[in-house]
């Protein structure tokens, strides 16, 4: 288990003070080690939970894996064979669906010949309404139009009807004697009915008008009498058919859905290295010992309200502009294309401080996204964003501009709108362990608990990473079940990350110049897509010049050494009164609570 901001607590105060908040106090972290009764701590882990839920904090679990060695046959079968089963239902399910895509081909293939023919019929009836249009250019274009699909129709008369009526009198067999039968019988119309006058206006012997006569009347009544109604009627049969059969792919994929959301939550962790190096490394002894080992990473938040240097300016939430939260005039266009927003100078909620998207989130963009393997887009950015808004209303007083309605309850304590947060990062191993004898015994360590004081445009990163490992899943299970693909197999074989998309995009990428309209390819020649980037305004610059300059000399001005509006005095403010409130509001809680629940002596919370 990693943490990928890690680095992020030197880059920033050392390098850039004021950008952002990341400091990780040393007394708030921790390595514990608990043992007790089976269930014990399990009961708790989800006390735990359940309090920090109570006191506030929003927790999102990051990591999980378990490993069961096979000795430990009760609980191997309820998770890892379940996870076999769970396979098991997957690959049953997908030969449903390829079943369910292969009948829908073979009926969408007579649809589409179906349909072909009743093109045919249209194209005759346009042309004959053109044809009785007053206007001249109508009844130009109604002549030929209507003649086309006859001719049509013929053609398929003569190769699917005609040519079964036998040796000597199909079409096709009777051209040695009048080798340009098959084009006169084009030339017919649908009054061409009789032999002599067939002679007469086309100059054919009355021996080949008669055989044209006796072929077009048995056209027209094929056509209009037999061909026609009864096509009508197959192509609703084969049109109700195929919809089925492409409902029915739609309902097996969504069915499969909940099973591969199931079958990946349940992760082995022998499935990776460390997994696999922890399980040759460590003491336990698998073939012989029964044990199970799950490892869960937790993260929670929570906003506190340090000792104010100076007055802020409001305490409820209020709305702005979207463009004086941070994103740029083609990041706001690109969020109007995704639905985020309806219009340019829409106005959204406001966080404690704005712009809200600064520097640190584009820093920390490219790292997030090669972190979880996923491709991330401004469409992410805004929904990270709206979240921490979203807990700052739902934790707050009507009041202020939140939801809470006077009177009413909560699941926590009430937020304040402070850009600055405690943020808890445990890491739980939990053991259980069967004796020889048939004891039970729980082990469960903290390793190693960090606290942190984190500013607001980190949480929002922070938020990211949760919407990346939500996007993990969803692109494993669309993938799985042939929903979307990736778009770049070779780039992703030489490390870089998958781009999944939907099969019909990746068509029109392989594929443009034919799967793409014209209006799509016009469009692109005009706009390209920009890089996300940010950049410091020229006197930002200059400042920072300057106070890097005096920082030499041991000479520190808050005005030219800060980068941004956060806090940078490390010395004075952060580490004795910032990081007092993450020792006591999330170290010694965690501490004291677990302690208390395992039942150390002159423990209190």
């Amino acid at each position: 288990m990693s943490n990928v901001l890690s680095p992020l607590n030197d880059l920033i105060l050392d390098k850039d003070p004021g950008l952002g908040l990341n400091a990780n106090p040393f007394e708030s972290e921790i390595y514990l080690d608990l043992t007790g009764p089976l269930g014990s701590l399990t009961a708790q882990y989800y006390s735990l939970m359940f309090q920090l839920r109570k006191n506030g904090f929003e927790v999102f679990k990051m990591d999980e894996q378990i490993d069961v060695s096979p000795s430990f046959k009760q609980y191997y079968d309820l998770t890892l064979q379940q996870n076999a089963a769970l396979e098991a239902q997957l690959k049953a399910g997908l030969g449903q669906v390829a079943n369910a895509i292969h009948d829908y081909e073979l009926i969408a293939h007579d649809l589409r010949k179906y349909k072909e023919y009743l093109d045919y019929f249209v194209k005759m009836e346009e042309g004959e309404h053109l044809m009785k249009s007053k206007k001249k250019g109508d009844m130009e274009k109604g002549e030929p139009m209507k003649k086309e699909g006859a001719q049509l129709l013929k053609s398929v008369f003569i190769d699917q009807v005609d040519a079964h009526t036998g040796e000597g009198i199909a079409l096709r067999t009777i051209t040695q004697r009048w080798p340009t039968i098959i084009v006169d019988f084009m030339r017919l119309d649908d009054k061409d009915i009789d032999q002599k006058d067939i002679a007469k206006k086309y100059q054919f012997t009355e021996a080949e008008g008669s055989i044209l006569a006796t072929k077009n009347k048995i056209f027209l009544e094929w056509r209009d009498n037999l061909f026609k109604p009864t096509l009508q009627e197959r192509y609703q049969n084969i049109l109700r058919l195929t919809e089925s059969r492409r409902n029915s792919i739609q309902r097996y994929t969504e069915m499969l859905k909940p099973i591969a959301a199931r079958y990946k939550l349940i992760t082995d962790s022998l499935e990776g290295s460390p997994g696999r190096a922890f399980a040759t490394g460590g003491f336990f002894q698998p073939s012989s010992q029964a044990y199970s080992i799950d490892q869960t990473r937790i993260w929670a938040f929570l906003p506190f309200e340090p000792a104010e240097k100076y007055k802020y300016t409001r305490e409820f939430v209020n709305e702005i502009p979207i463009s004086q939260t941070g994103f740029k005039k083609d990041h706001i266009e690109e969020l109007i294309k995704m639905g985020k927003i309806k219009k340019k100078d829409e106005k959204v909620d406001s966080l404690p401080i704005e712009p809200s998207i600064d520097e640190i989130i584009w820093r920390y963009f490219d790292r997030v996204q090669d972190y979880y393997k996923v491709k991330l887009t401004i469409g992410d950015i805004f929904e990270a964003r709206k979240r921490l808004v979203d807990y700052f209303k739902m934790h707050m007083p009507e009041v202020y501009g939140g939801s809470l309605k006077p009177g009413g309850t909560t699941s926590g304590n009430t937020w304040i709108l402070s850009p600055y947060f405690v943020f808890l990062d445990i890491p739980f191993i939990r053991a259980v362990l069967r004796m020889p004898n048939g004891d039970e015994l729980e082990n469960l360590m903290l390793s190693n608990m960090t606290v942190q004081n984190r500013s607001q445009n980190v949480i929002i990163v922070n938020l990211l990473e949760v919407i990346a490992r939500e996007k993990q899943l969803e692109n494993y299970i669309n993938q799985l079940l042939g929903e979307v693909g990736v778009s770049n197999p070779e780039e992703v074989r030489k490390g870089k990350i998958p781009e999944f998309d939907t099969i019909e995009n990746m068509a029109k990428k392989q594929y443009p110049r034919i799967f793409k309209t014209k209006e799509e390819l016009e469009k692109e020649e005009k706009k390209k897509m920009e890089k996300l980037k940010d950049q410091r305004p020229p006197v930002t610059k200059a400042k920072n010049v300057i106070g890097d300059f005096l920082n030499l000399f041991g000479i520190k001005l808050g005005f030219f050494r800060g980068r941004g509006p956060y806090e940078i005095a490390m010395d004075d403010r952060i580490s004795e009164m910032y990081q007092l409130e993450a020792a006591f509001q999330g170290y010694l809680f965690v501490l004291r609570y677990l302690q208390q629940g395992a039942g150390v002596p002159g423990v209190k919370v």
